[in-house]
């Protein structure tokens, strides 16, 4: 089985045996992309003058630039984000979107505005979110460092039929079970297992499909 996941893998991260042109374009021109930004280097300068170490910055960090980018999201939600590395990342492809992150962590929040007012973007941290909200993103990042609270339903409910979901890091053992039971799950259409992450696309009217790139 896993051999057979491997050899699955390998093809399908290079748009091998693809049908779908949504998928295939996905695949191909945005999560396998080695083009840069100039948004990367823009980041990269607001970082270093902060006194933060480059190596902050990941690939994942461009793939949440580049998905952004792609799909025009203009509302982001943030699961857990830190010290906003990656929120910066998440606004930087327009001038109106805005981020919503949530993180408890006191002293990274306090480094998280830090770097919003610096780098000038539109943003707001809170801890949780307001009982009994109803608005939907288009975009919502979940980082599963640390075990959260966070369910499907909940998900779902801040969501509309053209939002897309990441999680990341899916390198504990209840990381991938929760990542298990989102792919199992009828409500999630499309997803992308990219090994340490994961990409969900609702799209209630498409085939259920899962992809390993």
């Amino acid at each position: 089985m896993l051999l057979a996941r491997w050899l699955k893998r390998m093809k399908q991260s290079r748009g091998h045996s693809i049908h779908s042109p949504f998928a295939y374009d996905l695949i191909t021109n945005i999560l396998r992309s080695p083009y840069s930004y100039y948004a990367f280097h823009d980041i990269e300068k607001v970082l270093t003058e902060y006194g933060l170490e480059m190596n902050l910055i990941t690939e994942f960090n461009h793939l949440s630039y580049r998905l952004v980018h792609h799909f025009k999201a203009k509302t982001i939600l943030e699961i857990n984000s830190g010290i906003g590395v990656n929120t910066l990342f998440l606004t930087a492809p327009a001038a109106d979107i805005h981020c919503t992150c949530l993180e408890v962590d006191a002293e990274e929040v306090a480094i998280a505005k830090g770097l919003q007012k610096k780098y000038g973007m539109n943003s707001k941290i809170i801890p949780m979110l307001p009982a009994g909200e109803k608005k939907r993103y288009d975009a919502i990042f979940v980082n599963l460092k640390e075990k959260n609270q966070i369910s499907i339903d909940t998900l779902m409910q801040h969501s509309h039929e053209n939002s897309f979901w990441m999680f990341y890091p899916l390198n504990s053992r209840w990381s991938k079970q929760f990542w298990r039971n989102i792919v199992k799950d009828e409500r999630a259409r499309i997803t992308f297992d990219m090994k340490n992450r994961g990409i969900v696309f609702l799209r209630f009217t498409r085939y259920k499909l899962n992809y390993f790139v």
